[in-house]
């Protein structure tokens, strides 16, 4: 990865050093970090780039500018500057079709938030309007293609046969975290019974279940319980 001529990119000064990795990437770092304090993030997104596409349905995207942290302050100063709010315990976010954000740690998790991130980059080359719109269909992609299961054994969403709705799937960040545990299987419950396709068309109608599958958001949240319990043996 090389670094190159400092530059203005999307408005921003740049605080941060530019690297070039190849057409798919492109890196801005922080608060010192370098390309070997980064090297695993890096391995991650080049690894799971064509999944993730060719899982969507895309070809190709333009350049993904990945722009990375050290300080935590910093990171949600910037959050704030551009969101115009900031989301402490963040660790990630998707801006516009073209950006993500990260910030540095070295948790076991660090490579999935940074796929999970890009899955949420690729989710908006298909259709721009869909942050958080649905959020439960939002995450759960993201969630799905970053491979973040949880078991629903141990999650306490699923105990004496009941299940999170959609509505509180939509809850925002600082509301609870529901939906962290459960988007992988929403999305593997659509995958199986509808196919993958469905997934991304439910992308592109922003969730829409009567329109894309056919059935009404309760019909649907019955039919996914219902698995879900199955599942568990209840």
């Amino acid at each position: 990865m090389r670094r190159i001529a400092c530059a203005l990119i999307a408005g921003w000064s740049c605080a941060g050093a530019l690297y070039a990795a190849d057409d798919a990437f492109e890196f801005v770092l922080n608060d010192g970090l370098t390309p070997q304090h980064t090297a695993h993030l890096r391995k991650a997104l080049d690894d799971n780039y064509d999944r993730i596409l060719s899982s969507l349905g895309l070809t190709s995207i333009p350049t993904v500018t990945v722009r990375i942290w050290r300080d935590e302050e910093a990171y949600q100063s910037a959050m704030e500057q551009s969101l115009g709010s900031r989301a402490p315990g963040s660790r990630g976010y998707a801006f516009g079709q073209r950006e993500l954000r990260l910030l540095y740690h070295t948790r076991l998790s660090a490579q999935r938030e940074a796929v999970h991130e890009f899955a949420h980059v690729a989710s908006l080359n298909i259709n721009p309007d869909l942050g958080n719109n649905p959020r439960w269909l939002w995450e759960a992609v993201a969630i799905y293609l970053a491979g973040e299961y949880v078991d629903p054994a141990r999650s306490g969403f699923f105990d004496d046969g009941a299940c999170p709705t959609l509505e509180q799937l939509n809850a925002p960040f600082d509301r609870g975290g529901t939906i962290y545990a459960t988007g992988y299987l929403l999305v593997d419950f659509i995958e199986k019974r509808w196919g993958f396709a469905k997934v991304v068309d439910l992308i592109r109608s922003n969730g829409d279940l009567q329109e894309t599958l056919g059935v009404s958001s309760a019909e649907f949240e019955q039919a996914w319980c219902e698995s879900v319990q199955e599942a568990l043996g209840r």
